[in-house]
This record gives structure tokens, C-alpha cells and sequence, in this order.
């Protein structure tokens, strides 16, 4: 009880040594003050430095230890006829603030904005992403047996690239001059659908071709009618080695705007991603992924779509330890199982549709996507 007494004495005196040296110091502070100074003061033209400092202060040279400058007024450090020059005590030291007359002051409140809702997902710059799109079509296999094809280079070189001219056979539409150059990629299988002639039911076939990936070498524009089913064509741009038997596709026309209002698919989407463009084995942010999803699944240009993490499936022991010898044992042999959603791991921009398949690009991700990660309405 002794040493408790002893201590909160001395907590009292240093608590009181403290507040003693706080009133000192704030009278020390003051008493740099002359007896009577103003509240205020106008500064007037001819006055000087010394003699504005001397209308607060006992020893104006000590003028820089009172000084406020504000930063936000033009020329903070200088003092200009017209401005008021204010002194107020802040934690007992004495300041001195200037107030210039062409600045406004006014009192502000939190208010509310209203903006009209263009979109309920941010509209994005076209230019910002389209750099990650892929030239690269996806047709029947009818489609490219159909279309024209080059047999020959005019010149004797054997790679055909940019200003190289190549004949082309097969069947050219009247007034059509412009192509695409194309050559056959992969070929994407999905489980199909069959209808039954008795019941007229659908039931689920063998893997069926869903498309061909034809990848984009460059275009060319018609320079002369050789024959009925020739044509010559200059090669007017060509990113890749050219060869016979490459295929010429009429040229697609953009149908994305300078701007992209991202959508909501107009109904539920559920699908998987089945390839990424080359070798790749992951996908991240602005890769682009073929998605098993197209125009018969009503899915359109512009369309998001959610990236999930395949769901796992566990035991529920908790709902296992209730049951009764008989039913928990019924339920191991069943392998009775509890499903675990799946989590979103991105988010995808389509951007060009197909028959049943899509090109989307991913605008957002939190881990790399992988092949047959499942995408979904948002």
C-alpha cells in the first residue's frame, strides 16, 4: 500500500511538472505580444515590414515566428495593401494569418450529383483494347472448301508477302475487289444434339465440329480478270508468309464502335472457355479466349460475362455425424456430396460472335484463366 502511495505521488508531480511547463512555455509565447495589439490590421500603402511586425510584436525582428503564410494565395510570403492581417492563439503560440480581398470565401456542404446512367457497366475506348483482338475468323469447313484460293505467285519468289501480285481460282462475286487471306487452323469439336425421328426428343450425339479457326494473313484487292475463275490480286498487306492453297474471304467490316457500351447478356449464360490464341496454356488480362457460346445462344458483341473458378465437392460431416448408423453408412456407398460454387476469377468483353462459338477479351482477372473455366451471365 506503501510503494502504491509513493507511486501516484509521483505521477501527480510529474503530471503537474508538465502543465507547469506547458502554461510557462504558452506565457512565454505570449509575452512576445505588445500589451495592446490589434485583433486585426489593414496593411496601408508606405507601410513597412518592421512596422506592421511592430503593431503585435514587442521586438519585431521575431516577425517570422508569427508569420502564417497561405499557401494557396498568389505570392504567399509577400503582404500587399488592402490585405488583413489577423492574429489568433493556436496551442498558445501566436499566429498571424492574412486574408487578401480578391479571394472569395464560402461556405461549403456535402450535396448530391445527379448524372444521367449511360451504361450499367463503364463505357471503354475501343483503342484502349482493340489491340487485343484477333483477326482470326471462325467458319464451317464448307465455308473454306468454298472460297477462292491462290495457286501461284507471279514472281519467282517462293514466300508471297506485301506488293507481291498471286493469281486465285474459284468463284468471285460480281463488284466484289477486296479479301482477306486465310489459312485453315483448328477445328473445334462439342457435344451435339440429335433429334430422335420417332419421339421427335433431343438427345445428346458424339463430339460435333462447332467451327474452323482460320487464321488471318493479310488482305488483297483484285488488279485484273484473268480468266471466268481467275483473278490476279496484289498483296496489299501481309503480316505472315503467304502460300497456295491459302484461302481469300470477302472483308469483314467492323461492327464495334469507337466506343463500347458493355451489356448484360439478354438471358443466362452459361458456358466454357475451350482454347486461347496460340500455344498459351493460361490467360490473363487482355488475352483473348474462344468461348463455346455464339450467336445461337443469342450471345451479341458487347456482352460480359463473368470468369468462375471450377466448384469443388466435399463431405458435409457436420450433417454426416447426425444421422443414424444405417443412413450414414447409406451415404458413404452413395458417395453423397456436398457442391461448393465455383468463385469469379474475371471478367470477359466479347467482341466477335460466331455461329457457336465466340472470341472474348479478358478485361479484368484476379488469377490466369485456364482451359474450361466456366463463363457465365454476370
Amino acid at each position: 500500500m506503501k510503494n502504491l502511495r509513493i507511486r501516484q505521488l509521483l505521477l501527480a508531480l510529474v503530471i503537474g511538472i508538465a502543465s507547469l511547463s506547458t502554461l510557462m512555455s504558452a506565457h512565454g509565447q505570449t509575452s512576445m505580444l505588445v500589451s495592446d495589439y490589434p485583433s486585426s490590421y489593414v496593411v496601408q500603402e508606405g507601410d513597412t515590414l518592421w512596422e506592421i511586425a511592430g503593431q503585435f510584436l514587442r521586438d519585431p525582428e521575431r516577425w517570422a515566428d508569427i508569420w502564417q503564410p497561405d499557401e494557396y494565395l498568389d505570392n504567399p510570403d509577400l503582404i500587399y495593401p488592402g490585405d488583413t492581417l489577423k492574429l489568433s492563439i493556436l496551442g498558445g503560440t501566436p499566429r498571424v494569418f492574412v486574408q487578401r480581398g480578391d479571394r472569395e470565401v464560402a461556405t461549403v456542404s456535402p450535396q448530391i450529383r445527379e448524372e444521367a446512367l449511360q451504361s450499367a457497366i463503364p463505357a471503354i475506348e475501343l483503342e484502349s483494347i482493340e489491340n487485343s483482338f484477333t483477326r482470326n475468323r471462325i467458319i464451317s469447313a464448307t465455308e473454306f472448301e468454298a472460297a477462292p484460293y491462290i495457286v501461284a505467285n507471279v514472281g519467282d519468289n517462293l514466300a508471297i508477302g506485301t506488293g507481291d501480285e498471286i493469281f486465285a481460282r474459284g468463284s468471285f462475286s460480281l463488284g466484289t475487289t477486296s479479301f482477306e487471306i486465310y489459312r485453315a487452323g483448328r477445328t473445334y469439336y462439342g457435344p451435339g444434339l440429335k433429334k430422335k425421328r420417332a419421339f421427335g426428343l433431343l438427345s445428346k450425339t458424339e463430339d460435333e465440329v462447332l467451327g474452323l479457326e482460320v487464321e488471318y494473313l493479310g488482305f488483297a484487292s483484285i488488279v485484273e480478270n484473268t480468266a471466268s475463275d481467275m483473278r490476279k490480286l496484289l498483296v496489299n498487306n501481309g503480316t505472315k508468309e503467304i502460300r497456295a492453297g491459302d484461302r481469300l474471304l470477302l472483308r469483314e467490316e467492323s461492327s464495334i464502335d469507337a466506343t463500347i457500351f458493355p451489356t448484360e447478356p439478354s438471358e443466362e449464360m452459361s458456358g466454357k472457355i475451350v482454347a486461347f490464341l496460340g500455344a498459351e496454356t493460361l490467360a490473363s488480362q487482355l488475352d483473348t479466349v474462344v468461348i463455346n457460346l455464339g450467336n445461337e445462344d443469342n450471345l451479341v458483341i458487347g456482352d460480359i460475362l463473368s470468369i468462375q473458378k471450377e466448384g469443388t465437392q466435399m463431405t458435409d460431416e457436420v450433417e454426416r455425424g447426425k444421422m443414424p448408423f444405417r443412413e450414414r453408412m447409406s451415404s458413404l456407398l452413395n458417395q453423397d456430396s456436398l457442391a461448393i460454387p465455383g468463385t469469379d476469377v474475371g471478367t470477359l468483353l466479347v467482341y466477335k460472335t460466331f455461329d457457336r462459338l465466340s472470341y472474348a477479351v479478358i478485361l479484368s482477372s484476379t488469377e490466369p484463366a485456364e482451359l474450361f473455366n466456366e463463363v457465365v451471365s454476370p
